[in-house]
């Protein structure tokens, strides 16, 4: 058996998982991130769209869950350097193609391997604003609250599992003391 081998495969990867649910400002937190840290930024969504080069639905909903993570794992062991820093900008839970709520497999998030979850949160009444705003899109906000409940919960959850830190951010406060925990990870 060779031990250096697993080992390896034991480290976790250089990638600081933020995930949220949709419209709940992943992109801007993380752009803001990447202007204050050495660190690089990706978003999931861009990653299987480049490696399956196709364009994601602007209605979020997603055709083939599991295929797409396999293909996101795919695409970060060929983009992801061992020596650089990464946010990985992503989501726990996703909307089917028969708009229900899915959690993601576990095997996604073991695939990723990251080192620690942010988790960004806001009110859905916000989310329901931005995503109207950018998306021109209008969601029940029955289905936002849920769908970020969810997403919190099944967060935490991989987290355990992984056995990696975990950290809460409301995405409409301050948000310097999650910086200060990136910061601290990468340092």
């Amino acid at each position: 058996m060779n031990y250096s081998k697993m080992l390896n495969s034991l480290k976790k990867r250089k990638v600081i998982f933020v995930g949220g649910v949709h419209g709940v400002g992943k992109t801007t937190f993380c752009k803001a991130l990447k202007a204050q840290l050495d660190v690089q930024h990706f978003s999931a969504s861009d990653l299987i769209a480049r490696e399956k080069k196709e364009q994601y639905f602007q209605d979020k909903r997603v055709q083939n869950i599991d295929e797409n993570q396999d293909v996101l794992v795919t695409a970060l062991n060929k983009y992801l350097k061992d020596e650089t820093w990464y946010l990985l900008d992503g989501h726990f839970c996703l909307l089917s193609k028969d708009g229900e709520i899915t959690k993601i497999p576990d095997s996604t998030y073991e695939g990723i391997n990251p080192c620690a979850i942010i988790l960004l949160f806001d009110r859905p009444e916000n989310i329901y604003d931005r995503l109207s705003e950018r998306d021109n899109i209008t969601y029940d906000l029955a289905l936002l609250h849920s769908f970020q409940e969810q997403e919190i919960d099944y967060a935490k959850y991989i987290s355990n599992k992984l056995g990696i830190p975990y950290r809460m951010c409301d995405s409409a406060q301050t948000k310097s003391e999650t910086y200060c925990f990136v910061e601290n990870l990468i340092m």
